[in-house]
Formats: structure tokens, C-alpha cells, sequence
């Protein structure tokens, strides 16, 4: 069976097949002459039979040159030398029968050791060009993994890369296969195949191994013991480069963890800064409301029993003009009042007491603090929740009823042009219910609305700015938030967002 297996890898040797073919030309050449004259083609054989013996040369002969060269530069010396004593087998017979030289010998044998000769410097200088090709290929491999390191993001990236290069630093890259294990991960060259004849390099880092180099090829083993040297340093650069993107990416995540700390800390201060300015704001509102508050309420207060005093009397003597004024001196008063309230409001905030309740009462029993114009249509989708939320239903209360005024105020201003409407709508959303109130009003201004929760601001042309600052306050205290979102012209969204007490 082995000899089968040879015989059929003997034939399969391309350049050996050259080299007979050569050679039996050679041959039918160098005996024409022979057989031109058995055939009797007398011109023929009289033409080159001269060529023998041209001037003491046989220069049929020099045509043998050829597979000796061939032999030389595709195989080696050993077959040169071989080649030449084919070619002297076959000069042999010439020599005895036809050749008039007396040592019949002496010919033949002079010239398989020229044939030798130059096969043997034919095959040298093939060997030495042979191996600087090698090189260039070897170092050529050792340039391109240096410029994968530079290029490749990951050590996954890189990996991939080589194990497509390294069979290219070999004399046959077809028949040479590579697989590299690292992190019990494999990387296969295209078309990886296992054969017999390998050799493995153990992939190490500081001083760890934590890998294995695998290179395969249909050659014999002792072609790739020659290439030992060159699996080391391909090894060696390998691990060399794992180590550099190692540290290049942990560099990396360093840097973006840092940017991320960077980020955080600036946000963290940010907030603190702006907690800090809204301290300083509250504490200025705070010491206007005490100081303030309790003094108008006093002369309010007397002021109106002045005014129901005087209507009393007036609606006595019938005079009606009188007492409409009176009454629009009332209502100022109240106005006046609610200023005053709002104020003291804003100083004595308490803190919550949390209760579960039913989000929908609370809506339903604010709606029912408010008079609603007969022009606005309020739309409470109230069925689409049913979840409880643990929260102080007063305060919370005071928030919606805030939110549902500001958005009659806004859609029934000597402004509005069209019918208003107020949609409240309920749900969950990432472990808080949400309360939108959405009115077709006239909207708040772009540059407005990262003031509208600040205390004092207000676009409205009563009131002091405290409404939406203390429904803030109010709903952050009971571990929510409040949203706005707004254009001008088309109406505004308020959404009020309470956590969600978690079931055990």
C-alpha cells in the first residue's frame, strides 16, 4: 500500500514529469542522426551527424544541458547529479557503437562531470535566491503583523488577521494551515485543515502561557523543523503584539471610564449649583412671605369688612353703581388674599404623609375645586389606570389643582380663538405612574421653559410666579417629578410622575 502511495506521489511531482519529457527530447535529438540513417534519409543524417564531431565538440550532445539545468533549478544538486548520469546512460551507447573516439568512455563520462558541474552552480545559485526570497517573505509576514497591531481595535480583530498571514511566510502557503487557541478560543486560517506533519509554540505573556501556535502542512516533518526558528519569532511577535493591544485597550476603557467620571462629577456639580441657586431663591421668597405675609393679611382683612359694611349700607339706598364697585374691590381682595396665601404657603410647606390611595380621586376631587368655563371641555380618561400609589393626597391634590387652573387661565385668555379643551390622561412608564394634563392653550414660549418652575417668575399678568415652583417642590418631596413640554400656539403637557409602590 505504501509503495502505491508513493508511486502515485512520485507521479504527482510536476517538475519531475517536466524533466522526463525533456529528457526523452533530448534524447530523440542527440540519436536523429541514428535514426535518420536506419530510415535512409541520407541528407538528413549526412546534416547533422556532422554535429558529432564539430571541431573536436559534440554539440548534440550540449542539448542534455537542458533537463540538468532544469533539474538543478526546480530540485537541487543531488538530482542534477543524478539528471547527469541519465544523461551519460544515454550518451553511452552512442559512444561505443557510433563514435570513433578510441576511448569510448572517456567521452561520455567527461561530460556528465561538465553536466554536474554547471548543475551543481545552477542549483546553488536557484538555493540562494530560494532562501532571500524566504526572507523577504518571512520578514514581509513580521512587517504585515506589525501593521495589524497598529490597525486592529481588538485582540479578536488582530487574531483574525494573522492567522491568514503566517501561511504566507511559508515556501507553500497552499499547503500550510494555521490555528491558534487563546482564552479557549480558536482562530483557523481559510480553509483550515489538519495534516500529520505540524509544529506547535506555546503563546506566551509575561511570563504565562495562555495560548498555543499550530502550524500544519502536507509537506514532511523535517520541512518544517527547518521553519522552527521562524514559528518561534512569529510567536514571539505574536505575543509581543496581544500584550501592546492588551494594555492599548485596557488604556482605553481607562480613559473612557475616566471621561465618564469627568462627566458624572460635572453633572453632580452642576446640580449642586443649581440646588444652590434655587436655596439662595428660596430663602430670599421665604424671607419676604414672613416678613410680608402676616402684614397684609391684617389690613385685608379690614379692608373687607370695611367693604361688606359699606354694601350693607348702600343696598339699603338702592345704589346699585356702588355697590358693583364695592364688589369689584372684593374680588380684588381675594386676589390680593391668595398672593398672601401662596406666599405662606410656600414657607410652610410640611413634610408628606404618604397614604395609599387611588390616583382617580384625587383627580376627581380637584376637578371639583375648579369652576370650569362653559367654553372648556375637560376629557379625564380615568379608566385606564387602576393602580395605587402610597402619597400625601393633599399635597398632591394642591398639584393637580395648580396644573388644571394654569391650563383654563391659558385657554381662556382674551387670546384664545378657538374652544378649549383639557385632556387628562393616566399610566405607567418605567416604575412611575404618570398624570399628563394636556390643554390647547396658547402655550409657553421656548425660552420660558426652563424658567417656569423657578419661584418669582411668571408671564401671567397677575400673580407672583409661585404656583408652579411650589407644585414642584411639592412633588418632588413625595418622590416624583414633574415635566413640560410645549409649542406656542398649539398648547401645553404637563406630566406628573409618582413612583410605584413595589409589591412584596
Amino acid at each position: 500500500m505504501n509503495y502505491k502511495q508513493n508511486k502515485k506521489g512520485f507521479w504527482k511531482n510536476k517538475n519531475l514529469r517536466y524533466i522526463i519529457a525533456i529528457t526523452v527530447f533530448c534524447s530523440l535529438v542527440y540519436y536523429l542522426p541514428v535514426i535518420s540513417n536506419q530510415l535512409g534519409w541520407t541528407s538528413l543524417y549526412n546534416s547533422l551527424n556532422g554535429l558529432h564531431d564539430f571541431f573536436g565538440i559534440d554539440f548534440l550532445g550540449l542539448i542534455f544541458f537542458a533537463p540538468v539545468v532544469y533539474t538543478a533549478y526546480t530540485l537541487g544538486v543531488i538530482p542534477a547529479i543524478m539528471a547527469a548520469l541519465v544523461a551519460m546512460l544515454i550518451l553511452l551507447p552512442h559512444a561505443i557503437l557510433y563514435d570513433n573516439y578510441p576511448n569510448a568512455l572517456f567521452k561520455p563520462t567527461a561530460f556528465v562531470i561538465i553536466l554536474s558541474a554547471v548543475g551543481a552552480v545552477v542549483a546553488m545559485l536557484q538555493k540562494s535566491e530560494a532562501q532571500h526570497r524566504q526572507r523577504m517573505k518571512e520578514m514581509k509576514c513580521l512587517y504585515d503583523i506589525g501593521k495589524a497591531t497598529e490597525e486592529s481595535r481588538s485582540i479578536e480583530e488582530f487574531l483574525t488577521k494573522v492567522v491568514a498571514l503566517i501561511p504566507y511566510a511559508m515556501q507553500s502557503p497552499e499547503e500550510t494551515s494555521v490555528r491558534i487557541t487563546i482564552h479557549d478560543r480558536e482562530y483557523k486560517s481559510p480553509d483550515f485543515q489538519k495534516f500529520l506533519s505540524k509544529i506547535t509554540e506555546n503563546l506566551v505573556i509575561s511570563g504565562k502561557t495562555i495560548g498555543l501556535v499550530e502550524i500544519y502542512s502536507t509537506r514532511d516533518n523535517p520541512y518544517l523543523k527547518k521553519r522552527n526558528h521562524l514559528a518561534k519569532t512569529l510567536v514571539e511577535r505574536i505575543g509581543g503584539a496581544i500584550r501592546q493591544l492588551e494594555l492599548e485597550q485596557s488604556l482605553r476603557h481607562y480613559y473612557e471610564q475616566l471621561e465618564k467620571e469627568v462627566d458624572n462629577r460635572t453633572k453632580d456639580l452642576e446640580q449642586v449649583q443649581e440646588k444652590l441657586i434655587r436655596s439662595e431663591r428660596l430663602a430670599a421668597v421665604g424671607e419676604l412671605a414672613s416678613g410680608v405675609g402676616h402684614e397684609l393679611r391684617n389690613p385685608l382683612n379690614v379692608i373687607r369688612n370695611c367693604v361688606y359694611l359699606l354694601k350693607m349700607s348702600l343696598s339699603e339706598k338702592d345704589d346699585q353703581e356702588a355697590v358693583n364697585t364695592l364688589n369689584v374691590l372684593d374680588k380684588q381682595i381675594d386676589i390680593a388674599n391668595k398672593i398672601v396665601t401662596d406666599l405662606l404657603d410656600f414657607t410652610r410647606i410640611t413634610p408628606p404623609s404618604p397614604v395609599k390611595v387611588d390616583i382617580k380621586n384625587i383627580i376627581s376631587e380637584s376637578l371639583s375645586w375648579i369652576t370650569v368655563p362653559p367654553q372648556i371641555t375637560v376629557k379625564a380618561n380615568l379608566n385606564g389606570y387602576s393602580q395605587s400609589v402610597r402619597t400625601d393626597p393633599e399635597q398632591i391634590g394642591r398639584v393637580f389643582a395648580n396644573l388644571i387652573a394654569n391650563a383654563i387661565q391659558a385657554m381662556s385668555g382674551p387670546s384664545a380663538e378657538k374652544n378649549g379643551e383639557l385632556k387628562i390622561d393616566t399610566g405607567e412608564e418605567n416604575e412611575f405612574l404618570f398624570i399628563k394634563f394636556h390643554d390647547n392653550g396658547c402655550g409657553i414660549k421656548e425660552e420660558n421653559l426652563d424658567k417656569i418652575f423657578e419661584p418669582l417668575f411668571t408671564t401671567k399678568p397677575k400673580g407672583i410666579g409661585l404656583g408652579l415652583a411650589i407644585s414642584r417642590r411639592l412633588v418632588e418631596q413625595n418622590g416624583g417629578k414633574i415635566e413640560v413640554a410645549s409649542r406656542t400656539g398649539q398648547g401645553t403637557t404637563f406630566t406628573v410622575k409618582l413612583p410605584i409602590e413595589k409589591r412584596r
